[in-house]
């Protein structure tokens, strides 16, 4: 299958997760177009495609926003991310790689089985500070700062919107500033750029399907559907990371 149709696919797919639960795109789509396209151009691509959703959606849901703690969370971020740069220089990828995704597959398990009814985890009101730093932290080493955030906002007792809304008013100002640091860089380039536009009016169709999709997820259940693409996530995480070792 050719170029021009396989990544507007793959971005689309990605984007309907996004669409529907407010994260996951990159997570998704980065395994497949990596292999395809090469990590230096799908990177910046899946940047751009963040950010434009992030943008959808915020433009939905800002009024939804918990500002307070949006701020918190990125001004923490900003904190870890030259953190994370010098694990991506010097740290062991693997290492870092295993443990977040033993965490958000830990974390998963405990929401979505272990944990009793009426036992909720406090939490303290300077968590988010922690929260915002360690996705900072993976942010900056691998690009993968929201599993953190989602963690945080799924455990903050926000509501379906608060939670959409919230999680791209952190996005969006870290897209803007990763994607300064790509076009200084130069690795937004004219491929990018091609790929990126073919594949636009797949990712608008996605978004717009998402929320609808969304729509359909009752308000209780909105956390556990969370919980369980988190855990997805978490498995593939550690399957990709282990399998990589053994190449």
């Amino acid at each position: 299958m050719p170029n021009d149709i396989l990544i507007p696919f793959i971005i689309f797919c990605g984007s309907l997760v996004y669409g529907t639960f407010g994260f996951g795109d990159a997570l998704f789509a980065m395994p497949f177009l990596s292999m395809i396209i090469g990590v230096k151009t799908a990177t910046p691509l899946m940047t751009l495609n963040g950010c434009t959703l992030a943008t959808l959606l915020f433009i939905k849901h800002y009024k939804q926003v918990d500002w307070k703690k949006a701020r918190k969370l990125i001004l923490s971020s900003f904190f870890g991310i030259p953190i994370g740069i010098y694990f991506l220089k010097y740290g062991n990828e693997a290492i870092i790689k295993i443990t977040l995704g033993l965490i958000i597959t830990g974390v998963s398990i405990y929401n979505l089985w272990l944990k009793r009814e009426n036992n909720e985890i406090k939490m303290h009101p300077n968590w988010v500070y922690v929260f915002g730093f360690i996705a900072g932290i993976l942010g900056g080493a691998f690009n993968t700062g929201g599993p953190p955030i989602v963690i945080f906002g799924a455990m903050s007792g926000w509501s379906q919107m608060q939670f959409i809304g919230t999680l791209q008013g952190y996005f969006l100002p870290n897209d803007l500033l990763i994607i300064g640091g790509q076009l200084f860089s130069g690795l937004l380039n004219k491929t990018v750029i091609y790929y990126y536009l073919i594949s636009l009016p797949f990712l608008i169709i996605a978004s717009f399907i998402g929320h609808q999709l969304r729509k359909k997820i009752p308000e209780g259940k909105f956390n556990n559907y969370i919980f369980i693409l988190l855990l997805i996530i978490g498995v593939l995480f550690l399957v990709r990371t282990i399998v990589s070792l053994q190449a």
